[in-house]
Formats: C-alpha cells, structure tokens, sequence
C-alpha cells in the first residue's frame, strides 16, 4: 500500500493541473467573449440613451428612430425582418393625453365659444381659448359671473362665492390664489391647494355653476405672454363631478369685463390684494355660449421584431426574447422628479435589456444544432404605459401562441455592480430551476431565484397566456424614472455577463426537445429591493392550485435538494408554523434570514417526515 501512493498522487496532481488548465482556459475565453460583447453594448446604449433620442418616450421621435435603430440591427444581424406582413413592426396606437375633437363638418365644429351680449362674437380655439381636460365635455349657455380666484376657504373666512349666485351661470376665475406680502393668504411662502386647477373646478361644479373659465393671473400671464393653457395642461379632475372647464386669454376677458364692468382684470385682482377679501361680481349684460368635447389623443407606436429561424422538427416551435425600449420620455406622469421637465434617458429602464436582446440575436444566430427551435426577439414599445406592447403582441401574435414554448424578458439588467442578478419566473415550469443553474456555469453569476411569473413587466401578458417565463433584473435604485438614469451609471461587464447567461439559457430553449412544463405560481413579484441584497430562499416552486403546499419542483443546488427535499412533497409546517399553502410557505421563507436553520414537516408517500436544513 505504502509503495502505491507516490504514484497515486501523481495521477491525482496530474487530472488536478488538466482541470485548472480547463478552467483557466474557459475563464480566459469567458473573458474575451465578455470584452467583446462590452464594447458592442456601450456602442448600441451609447444611441439609445442619447439626449436626442428625448427619453423614447410615447409619441416622441426619439422612440421612433429607436425603432429604427434596432430593426436596422436585426437586419444587419441576418435576421428576419419580415414578421408582421414584410415589416419588423407590429404598428398600433395608445393613449396618450387629450385633445380638442375635430368635426368632418366645418359647419358644425365640436368646440365653439361665443358672447352672447352687447359685443357679441364668436372666439377662436386656439387664439382666444382652449377646452381642458380638466372638465366635461357638454354644451352650456350661460351669465357671465367674475368668480375671483374661486376658492372657497372656510378656515381662513375667505370665499370668492360668498356674495354671489353663479348656479346655471358661468364663471371665470383666476389662476393661482391671492397673495399676501408673506406669501398665500393660505398659509404656506407660494400657493396652497386651493390653487389646483381640480379644486377650482370641483369648487364650481359645487356652487352649481354651468361651466368654468380659467384665466391666467397678472404674474402667469407676464411669465408666458398670456399663453393660454394646452388641452391637458389643468390635468384631469380626481372625481366625477365635473363641468364643461376651459382657458380664456386674458386679454379676451378683459376687453369683456371693461366693457360690462368699467374695470379691469388688474383692477380687480389688486382690489383682492389689498383688502384681502373677495371682488366677486356679476357681468348683468353678458352672456356666454359653447360647447367643449376632448378626446383621447392616440400616438402610433410599434414593436420591432425579428426571427431566427429554427432547423429540424423543432423549428415549428418558438422561444420568444423581448424586452421593452420605451421609457417615460421628458418626465410627467410615469416620472419620479415631479415637476422635472427633462430628458429621462432610460440607460438601465430599459435600454440595457434592450441591447442586451441586440447582443443575443448575434451570440444566438451562431447556433448550427441541426434541431432547434425558433427564436422570435421582440422589442416592445409602450410598457412603461401598462405593458401595453406585450399585450398588443399576445392578442395579435406573429405566430400562435400555442407555438411558443417560453419567454425570456430582460428589464434593467444594467446596474449588477457587486450585486446579485434576480431572475423571476422559476416557478413557471418545472425545469426552470435547473437549467438556470446549468447556463450559469459559463459566468458563475450570484442568483437571486423567484417563483413569480406575475410582475410589472412584459414577461406578465405571456404568463397570463399560459406560456412558462423568465425575467431578468438587477434591481431598483436612486435613478429609478428619473433623468439620471444615464450611461455612466451602467455596469458593462456584468451586462455582458448577464448576456452571456442568458445567451447559454436560449440555446437550452431552443435545443431541448422537451417542452418546459408549465406550471401556475400566485406569487408576485416584489421589485423593491436594493440591488445587489440577498433573501432567504427555500428553492422550491409549488402548486398554486392545490389545496396544500404541493412542492412541484425543487433547485439544483437549492438549501431543500440538499436537505432532501423533493417534488411530490408536501409540507405542512416550518418550525412551530403551520404551512397550509404555498403562499403561506413563501410568506414563511421570506421572514427568515439567509444561513437561519430550520426544521421543514413534511408528508411523502403518505409518511410523515422532519428535515433540517439551513437557508
């Protein structure tokens, strides 16, 4: 024995050097692979997330040329570019804002406005007034009535309806709210809410008024040169009770209340501000008459697709890749800078995920397996409005969705720094869990494994379609919507990294001759966490249906396959915690913390049993 081991360590040193000589080799082309696939994403994001491209948002420019840009990629790439008819388009409209309906008929306009009095005339939309979205849309006649700034304040005893009937009658009032040497009468160094356009509105419609005129305040209108108000600039009211709402310019209703009244708006404004109490008047011999009816605006929209087609029997099947590059554009609505009114470039939301699918197709298009599937990459417009994109293309797919065998999704994959990546969708088939973990052997990346299949982006609309997903993201963080989520924020080597994983996952799509098995999960995803933070996980999918905690498939590698845990169980309790659902398992896990032991009950082949094990 003594003389055999000499030799023995040898043979042993031997295979030890021919395998770190593989690893080593296989990390240097990782390496190389990765530093390639860098450059070819700085270069791509570099365009996406330029100023000129103003925050792809919904009815911009910037969001079409994008487009543009990565149709031509596709082609360029030797995809097929003819997917929807011999376009790369899926072409669609959304909502977006409001505007003043148009008539076929120039004789009978759906917006009109005239004084009905002695200086009768009719006004022009667009020069003297505007209808807003702020109101109804409805027709209305009525007395002309000088509102003030229509508030009403009890708690500062002020009330521009106090001394006048404006029921049937319509008013006009000021922008903003009085002002004192200090600041608001309100309270407050500006304005208060008594200065919101839907508190104005709302205060009308209580006072029974037929319908409200806003006019700029002598500082707006100095600021703006008596600009009038666009069609949604006043918002749209938080409630039901509206009236027909729209903006006069001031010098509109000036020459009108000099002439009935004998004074000025300026005039009656300073009045306000000096005695610090209401000017509110009637105008006895004017009436005014109009109809307003605003509209939905709809703004055209595509998704841009390509196809890589299959070999084999397998190619009647397809693996659908998308991720969305649209973003929230120059701010609003979809902003977290409120009243920020700046290029919000997107870099991580989602022009990461976007030129992530661009270097796939590439990585992807490199596969010769004589049976393989489809690969159908999509990128999709409109999410940040509602998934709009992706529900557009499930209901009016490119090929049936019974064809296609799973989604893989890519939204923020750009900010992994020293983080982990979180991928959603394990709990979707069965297979997941593993074959993840056997793409992640080429970059060993730190993974964050979720069950859910429902979550704020477009893996959701194929979910909901039965189709089995994955998601992938690198977390929230400070930039989230706001102009600072720009380039030199990004992570690129662990963007090519995540390209690479997911390139590996594709191909394992694609190639696999059984179809992942689709399975139902309730869990939802939670998008809330820091980057780069890590949770106790158990590393089970379960059964959402079952009236039990039904373990339906369990991660290689996962805390439950080293304990012993398998699918076919059921567990009925953590600890002292009785378990009678998955979700009452999830919810469970997630109050745990990573390295926390834990005794697992379960029940398999009608036996009850106890594990240990360390999360």
């Amino acid at each position: 024995m003594h003389s055999m081991r000499p030799a023995l360590s040898s043979y042993f040193r031997y295979w030890l050097a021919l395998y770190l000589a593989a690893v080593f080799v296989l990390d240097v082309r990782c390496q190389e692979l990765s530093e390639g696939i860098e450059t070819r994403l700085r270069t791509d994001l570099t365009y996406l997330a330029d100023d000129e491209r103003q925050g792809r948002g919904v009815g911009t420019q910037g969001l079409q040329d994008a487009g543009d840009f990565i149709a031509k990629r596709f082609a360029d790439l030797g995809l097929e570019t003819q997917v929807f008819g011999n376009s790369p388009f899926q072409d669609f409209g959304v909502p977006n804002g409001f505007e003043a309906a148009v008539s076929s008929d120039p004789n009978q306009s759906k917006n009109w406005l005239k004084v009905v009095g002695m200086d009768s005339k009719a006004l022009e939309l667009g020069k003297h007034w505007n209808p807003l979205a702020l109101g109804s849309n409805a027709a209305f006649e009525g007395q002309l009535v000088f509102a003030g700034y229509g508030i009403t304040a009890k708690e500062f005893n002020y009330d521009d309806y106090e001394n006048i009937d404006v029921k049937g009658k319509v008013v006009v009032v000021l922008r903003k709210e009085p002002q004192s040497p200090g600041g608001s009468l309100f309270g407050g160094p500006s304005t208060s809410q008594y200065a919101f356009f839907s508190t104005k509105e709302l205060n009308a419609y209580q006072h029974g008024a037929a319908a409200m005129i806003i006019v700029n305040d002598s500082k707006s209108a100095a600021q703006s040169d008596d600009q009038l108000l666009t069609v949604t600039e006043g918002g749209r009211a938080l409630n039901s009770d509206q009236i027909p709402t729209l903006c006069m310019t001031r010098a509109s209703v000036d020459g009108l209340f000099k002439a009935s009244l004998g004074k000025s708006l300026s005039q009656l404004e300073n009045e306000i501000a000096e005695l610090k109490k209401p000017a509110s008047q009637t105008l006895a011999d004017l009436k005014i008459a109009g109809q307003v009816e605003v509209v939905t605006a709809m703004a055209p929209v595509r998704n841009v697709a390509a196809l890589l087609p299959g070999a084999g029997p397998l190619a009647e099947q397809f693996v659908v890749v998308g991720a969305h590059y649209d973003h929230v554009g120059m701010g609003g609505e979809g902003s977290l800078a409120p009243g920020t009114f700046a290029v919000h470039n997107g870099a991580d939301d989602n022009g990461s995920g976007t030129v992530s699918i661009l270097e796939l197709a590439r990585q992807l298009s490199k596969n010769t397996a004589v049976n393989r599937r489809s690969i159908l990459f999509i990128a999709f417009t409109a999410e940040e409005r509602g998934l709009l994109g992706s529900e557009h293309y499930v209901r009016y797919p490119a090929i049936p969705l019974e064809n296609t065998t799973a989604m893989v999704n890519l939204d923020m994959v750009g900010r992994m720094h020293s983080g982990s990546l979180t991928v959603f969708g394990m709990g979707t088939a069965s297979e997941f869990s593993n074959w993840l973990d056997e793409a992640n052997q080429v970059v060993a990346l730190e993974l964050n494994k979720e069950n859910a299949g429902l979550g704020p982006s477009d893996h959701q609309s194929f979910y909901q379609r039965g189709i089995p997903v994955f998601h992938f993201f690198t977390g929230l963080h400070g930039e989230y919507h706001r102009p600072s989520d720009d380039l030199e924020q990004i992570d690129f080597g662990g963007l090519s990294r995540i390209t690479l994983l997911v390139a590996k996952l594709t191909e394992k799509l694609a190639t696999e001759p059984k179809k992942p098995t689709f399975l139902q999960t309730s869990e939802q995803a939670r998008i809330g966490a820091n980057p780069g933070r890590r949770r106790a996980t158990l590393g089970v999918s379960y059964d959402a249906t079952a009236t039990n905690c039904l373990i339906t498939s369990v991660g290689e590698g996962s805390p439950a396959k080293i304990a012993g845990i398998q699918a076919g169980d059921i567990i009925t309790q953590i600890d002292d915690r009785v378990i009678r659902n998955g979700i009452e398992l999830a919810s469970t896990i997630r109050g745990l913390k990573i390295g926390q032991e834990i005794v697992v009950h379960l029940e398999r082949n009608q036996q009850s049993m106890r594990l240990k094990l360390k999360l």
